[in-house]
């Protein structure tokens, strides 16, 4: 129905709602009201949507989380999620005329809050998130991402499975940067799959990035699956490097899988090659927990001390019932680093809590599979 016939209509039920009214104040006959003609549009023409200069991004996207909000939290999160869909619709606008309402529903994000602690380096408290925008027309493999995170570790491709809590990979804690950027992925995976990324740190100077990987995931002999990827990177601030992962998985069973993962990197700025080998055993607890028990040793290679740590640790992630999406993820575990020759290599504790929110609706990927 175009705009034309709605205002035609809403004319019309205005002028009954105040024909209504008067006549239970003056106990009167009301007036016949005017014949009104509507015009019909045939079912065989498709509905015209509005555009982004018609009907507002965050209007549009308002009208796609309708949903009540019941507490403050549930409002923060509707808050974001309409946000985050506005900035898609907004963003993606400036490619086209049309206003694409599903689409823009496959912005996701999260937002985590937590901090880790050791008797090594103490307290680190955090606050991350992550926004992933949809630009459907534009081309679907293309999409842009905002994101607090820890910068190195992003570009680099070095984070673990686990990032609402930040990782604390060869040495001591990164600070977290504000990103900016855009990437190329086809979202139908396949096993030998391509993505490529280019952004800026939002920072004074502004500190550009570019980023290629290329995947490849392979199923044998029945309950293994290998998978490698390859990441080359550039920053202005730091130069070249290269990141290599390799991962051996292994199903026990419906609750156990076994994890074998494996790092390499090089940069210009790195003394020799960092490293470090993980061993992971996810466990199944119920519909809405999982652990991970996790054995870890790293290095560089031309360090003065060559392997700078090893450690063990329990993670626990736990999804709540109501809300359905949001996190805790706990963890403890004892590591033993040891970085120049003159320390001493003593277990030091490690303990760590975040809250992690999940908001609006994540694109679904999925590994078609060869025929053969």
């Amino acid at each position: 129905m175009s705009g034309s016939h709605r205002a035609a209509v809403r004319l019309t039920m205005l002028w009954l709602l105040m024909a209504a009214a008067v006549h239970a104040q003056e106990d009167a006959a009301p007036p016949t009201p005017p014949a009104v003609e509507v015009p019909v549009v045939p079912e065989t023409l498709e509905p015209v949507k509005p555009t982004a200069e018609e009907l507002g991004a965050m209007d549009v996207c308002a009208e796609m989380h309708d949903e009540k909000a019941l507490n403050m939290l549930e409002r923060a999160r509707r808050q974001l999620s309409i946000a985050a869909c506005a900035s898609s619709a907004w963003l993606d606008g400036l490619f086209g005329d049309q206003m694409l309402y599903e689409e823009y529903r496959e912005t996701y994000g999260t937002l985590s809050v937590g901090t880790l602690w050791s008797d090594y380096d103490g307290f680190d408290p955090r606050l991350r998130f992550r926004i992933r925008l949809q630009l459907p027309q534009w081309d679907e493999r293309i999409s842009a991402f905002a994101g607090r995170v820890g910068e190195e570790d992003y570009i680099s491709d070095v984070e673990d499975d686990f990032d609402a809590l930040p990782s604390r990979q060869f040495g001591s804690l990164e600070d977290d940067s504000v990103l900016l950027g855009l990437g190329y992925a086809n979202p139908k995976r396949t096993g030998n799959d391509f993505d490529a990324s280019v952004g800026v740190r939002l920072d004074m100077p502004l500190d550009p990035y570019a980023r290629t990987r290329y995947e490849i995931v392979r199923n044998f002999a029945e309950h293994y699956v290998f998978s490698g990827r390859e990441t080359v990177f550039w920053q202005n601030s730091e130069g070249f490097g290269s990141t290599t992962r390799l991962y051996l998985d292994r199903a026990l069973s419906d609750r156990f899988l076994l994890r074998w993962a494996n790092l390499g990197k090089y940069t210009e700025e790195t003394k020799g090659l960092e490293w470090y080998s993980q061993v992971t055993l996810f466990q199944s607890v119920g519909d809405r927990m999982g652990l991970a028990w996790q054995a870890q040793i790293e290095g560089a290679t031309d360090n003065e001390v060559q392997i700078t740590r090893t450690a063990a640790r329990l993670i626990m992630r736990r999804q709540f019932r109501n809300p359905d999406w949001l996190f805790l993820e706990l963890r403890a575990g004892v590591a033993w680093p040891r970085e120049k020759l003159y320390e001493e290599r003593e277990a030091t504790p490690e303990l760590g809590i975040a809250l992690e929110m999940q908001f609006g609706q994540r694109r679904q990927r999925w590994y078609q599979r060869d025929k053969e």
